[in-house]
């Protein structure tokens, strides 16, 4: 019994750490004022033998964001998100409570609470691997994983699980903080687009 009971708190204190390191992570990117990257990005889902891999580029800061991604250009300022498709010459304007409408940063930081955390296998001195799991069940995604670097306490990878199994991978290759971003950075601006139709979904 005293055995049981000793690896019963280790485990527990291990949990508690995975917790409070991926907290640790979400506090410091939340206290940027804002974040340029560049990210390699893969959806994959075996059933549907999907797998597929492309580049993209962005700016976040809290709610708004600027996404360049598989030839979109998304442009939100944390209630409209517009969506510019360049071959087709449309931009698509939805609410930023429509499907796939919210910051990467709400989303990672709708984890925060309520939630169960702990190390992945397979963890070395520079990475750490974090699995994190809501406690109540989410309507879109099962759970999280996030690969932080240990020195830094910055993100490395985001792999989102939804609930149709399919996974969403998130590989930060360019990240810059802090930088002087103009007022208006996160607002569509209809006169750099005079040749685009604006396709209003709200």
């Amino acid at each position: 019994m005293l055995i049981i009971s000793i690896l019963a708190l280790a485990t527990n204190t291990f949990a508690q750490n995975a917790e409070q390191v991926f907290k640790a992570a979400v506090d410091k990117l939340k206290a940027y004022n804002n974040i340029e990257i560049a990210f390699d990005y893969r959806m994959i889902n075996t059933a549907a033998g999907i797998d597929e891999l492309m580049t993209g580029t962005g700016h976040l800061q809290g709610d708004s964001y600027k996404l360049n991604i598989a030839g979109q250009e998304m442009i939100c300022d944390g209630s409209t998100l517009w969506t510019y498709m360049p071959d087709s010459q449309e931009v698509m304007v939805s609410s930023v409570d429509s499907e796939d409408g919210g910051s990467p940063l709400s989303i990672i930081n709708s984890y925060y609470d309520n939630i169960n955390a702990k190390f992945l296998n397979g963890n070395d001195m520079s990475r750490m691997s974090i699995e994190v799991t809501p406690k109540e069940k989410d309507e879109n995604f099962n759970r999280l994983v996030v690969i932080i670097g240990t020195k830094t306490m910055e993100l490395k990878e985001v792999h989102l699980f939804d609930n149709n199994d399919s996974e969403f991978v998130y590989s930060i290759t360019k990240f810059i903080t802090n930088q002087i971003l103009p007022d208006n950075f996160f607002i569509f601006n209809e006169e750099d687009y005079p040749d685009a139709e604006i396709i209003d979904m709200r």
